[in-house]
Formats: structure tokens, sequence, C-alpha cells
């Protein structure tokens, strides 16, 4: 069945408001032209695009019926686009997906051939057309050409750095950085001393020379992707290698949560070179930093150490607990349903480990826990749900426990004064988390076990279960 998608064109009213409008011919064509056939969204997008480019002066009504069904398509995703792009960032930086429609849903749908030609000879092309004159199959999907399109989008960019939000990966960040560019940034921006500048720039050399390396043979092998969260092996290597040189001993947990720091500083710093908003640097939150800044409070370095140690360890005791308490009410709900179901439970945990760590699709995974469709493992999983419950439950557990170290370092007014703000400063560390769990389980390296920090956590919970 031919979703509707392809006939409904998303568009923005007079007043600037979101509107659906049927084309029905759209809709009659796709009945006609894909009864009775099974196809995915994309395999639809592909064949409307070469009717499009097949095209004859004996056909053209069919293949403009085709552009205007793409175009219906087309203006959907870029809302979604827009609609994901709010969900991830507008609530933490202020804006709304409405605010960023008008930058990039500027198409229009033309049904009489007469029209069209007048507006192909308008200098003026919307960013459906830019998309559709740029397609190119077999160079990926028409949604992941759009995504990049609008994120691309001059307008869209500067908006977002407007709002503080900078659209690349913290990966992609450290990868396109060298030493003596972050050596800088450290001191000039973040006022570091030197000797935190040289184990941050070290720390950045063994990453390079593990990450970067293993991207540039990717290359050569012809794989080109995006920049993916290290591996658990690479991490391993990234530790190896910072201790052959520095004789420093750090886990790999430590070595991507500071790996992750460092991006952050750089993200803050090119959203500010760029003429975006950046929040004031932190220096009076170093509570909750990552790494250990330098503080302008009285506090000697060895309680700020201490302090960070302690955070540390409570943050990750926070998420297990965070992480069980969710599973055990999970797996107390599916209990209930053994009745209909008697290994519903079972086949949960099993899906939990093998899609975290071991890496599978949900289609590998719907057969062995005796279910035939990939929709069924998705449904049974329920994995927003999941991480939004473990999101929840950690920001709860996290705040008591944060503040109770904090008695220790800090005088009562400031402690009144972190009070107020914990909640939002751990909401944005907590978001960064759970972000990164989704983005890996959208675009994972499969038959590996997930490297996110919340899928090794799920994974040391199951493990320890069975």
């Amino acid at each position: 069945m031919v979703a509707a998608k392809f006939w409904e064109f998303v568009k923005l009213d007079s007043t600037s408001k979101r509107r659906v409008e049927m084309i029905v011919a759209a809709r009659n064509y796709l009945q006609t032209k894909f009864t009775g056939v099974e196809l995915s969204d994309s395999a639809i997008a592909r064949q409307l695009w070469l009717q499009m480019q097949q095209g004859t002066a004996s056909d053209t009504t069919e293949t403009n019926l085709a552009e205007i069904c793409l175009r219906c398509y087309i203006s959907s995703q870029i809302y979604q686009v827009c609609l994901d792009l709010a969900m991830r960032f507008g609530s933490r930086h202020g804006f709304r997906c409405e605010d960023l429609l008008p930058f990039v849903l500027d198409d229009q749908v033309i049904l009489e051939t007469s029209n069209k030609a007048q507006l192909s000879t308008s200098s003026y092309q919307s960013l459906a057309t830019k998309l559709l004159n740029t397609f190119d199959p077999t160079k990926g999907s028409l949604n992941a050409w759009v995504s990049r399109y609008v994120k691309q989008n001059p307008e869209i960019k500067r908006f977002l750095l407007q709002h503080g939000v900078l659209l690349i990966s913290d990966w992609a960040l450290l990868n396109d950085t060298n030493p003596k560019e972050l050596q800088r940034i450290l001191a000039d921006m973040y006022h570091l001393t030197l000797g935190e500048i040289e184990q941050v720039c070290q720390l950045l050399i063994s990453y390079h020379a593990v990450y970067r390396e293993d991207r540039l043979q990717q290359r050569l092998a012809g794989v080109t992707q995006p920049c993916q969260i290290p591996t658990s092996e690479q991490l391993t290597r990234i530790v190896h290698d910072l201790q052959s040189r520095t004789n420093r001993k750090i886990g790999k947990e430590a070595v991507l949560t500071q790996l992750q720091a460092i991006a952050s500083k750089l993200r803050q710093y090119r959203i500010a070179a760029q003429g975006g908003y950046v929040s004031s640097v932190a220096y009076d939150r170093p509570e909750i930093q990552p790494i250990v800044e330098r503080s302008q409070l009285t506090q000697v370095d060895d309680e700020t150490t201490e302090f960070m140690q302690l955070y540390q360890q409570q943050f990750l005791e926070s998420l297990d607990k965070a992480v069980a308490q969710v599973l055990e009410t999970s797996l107390d709900k599916l209990q209930r349903k053994r009745a209909t179901n008697p290994e519903i439970t079972q086949s949960f945990i099993t899906a939990l480990h093998l899609f975290h760590c071991q890496g599978l699709a949900m289609s590998q995974i719907a057969p062995q826990i005796g279910m035939k469709k990939q929709y069924e493992v998705t449904r049974l999983l329920k994995l927003n749900e999941l991480r939004a419950d473990i999101r929840q439950n950690l920001l709860l557990i996290l705040r008591d426990r944060v503040l109770e170290i904090a008695q220790q370092f800090t005088n009562y007014e400031r402690l009144q004064r972190l009070d107020q703000q914990l909640e939002l400063i751990l909401d944005e560390q907590i978001s960064r988390i759970i972000q990164e769990a989704e983005s890996e389980a959208k675009n994972p390296v499969r038959n590996q076990p997930l490297c996110s920090l919340l899928a090794r956590r799920l994974c040391r919970y199951l493990e320890g279960r069975r």
C-alpha cells in the first residue's frame, strides 16, 4: 500500500502555519500505478524519479504526476527533518519546528503544464527543485538527500547557530581538529593551565593515531560513512596508545567521557567563531563537568579532583540503578502477559541482549525469539520508551546524589545556587547520553556490540542478570 505522504502536500499558509493539502490527481495516479505492489517508500520514490528522467513528449502528463508525487513526498520529509531537529535541540535551545519551516518549506505543486512552463523560466528555485535536480539514487536514498539538503541550508545553519546548535558530531569535530588548534582554543577561550592543556592534547593525539588512521584506511578501501562513535576495540587501542606515550593509565569509560568533553569545548568555540550564540563559559560549574576545568572558586585542585571522582562514580551508579529500575518495571508488565505468551519475558531479554550486546538487526533477531517480522521485535522492545524512562529515572536519582556530595565541597550559598540550576545542568548532560544512544541505534555498526555509554551499561545489567 502506497503511503499518503506521496499525495499529501505539506505547505505553509499565508500566516506561516503548516497545512496539508491532498492532491487528488497524485493519489489516483499512484493507486493505479502501484495497485497490488508491496514496495518501500524508498523504492517508490526511486521509480517515480526514473519516470521523471525517462519521460518523453508523449507521456508528459504521467511525468508531471510522478514529479508532483515526489514533491509531496519531499515536503513531508522536509517537515520530518525540521521536526527531528526541534525535538532534539528545540527545548534546550529555545526554538520550535515552526521556526524552521519557513526557511525550507517553500515549494508549490503545479498541475497545469502551461503554468509549470512559466514557473521553470523563473530564476528562483525552491529547495525541492534543487533536490530533484541533484538527486542520484545510485548514491543513496531520497530521504538521506533531503536530510542533507535541509541541514546544509544556509538559513537553517545560520538560525541554529544563533540558537547555539552546530550540526556536526563529536567524533567529526575531534577528527578535524589538530592538536595545535586545540591548544590555542583551550588557552584563549577556556584559560586552562599548561598542564591541563598538555593532558587534553595528548588524548587527542591518541584519538587521531587510532580513529583518524582507521578512517583513512576505510577511505582507501572505498568505504565512506559519517564519523561514528569509537568502537570498544578502538577505545582499547586509544588507551594503549596514550599509556605507551605518556605513561598515563586511564580506562575506556574515562577516555570516552573525556573525548566528549573535549568535543563539547570545540563545539562551543566553533559556534562562537561563526557568530553563533554560546552560553558563558561555565567556569562556575565544575561540579558537573566531565573533565576538571580550571575553577574560579577557592577550592584547591585536590578538592576539585576528589569531587569529580565522586561525581563520575555516582553518575555510573545512578545510571545502573535507573537501567535496573526501568528494565525490572518492563519485565513486570510483560510478566502479566505470560498467559497469552509464556515466553515473552525471555524473548524481551534475549532481544535486548542481541541488539545492544551483539549488534544484530531487528530482522536478524526476529527468528531467534520466535517472531516472523522485524516490526514485531521493534514493538516488543519499544526502545524509544525505554530510553525515555531511563532518562527520567536517572535525572531523579542523580540530582539527589550530586547535592549530597556537593555539600562536602561548597558553602551553603553556592549549594543553594547549585540546587536551583542542577536539574537543568544534569538534564543537558543526560540528554547527550540518550541522544548518543539514539543516534547509534539508528546507524549501528552491525554484528558488534554497541558502544554508547547507555548500551554498555544495559549490556552490563543483562550479563549480570544472566
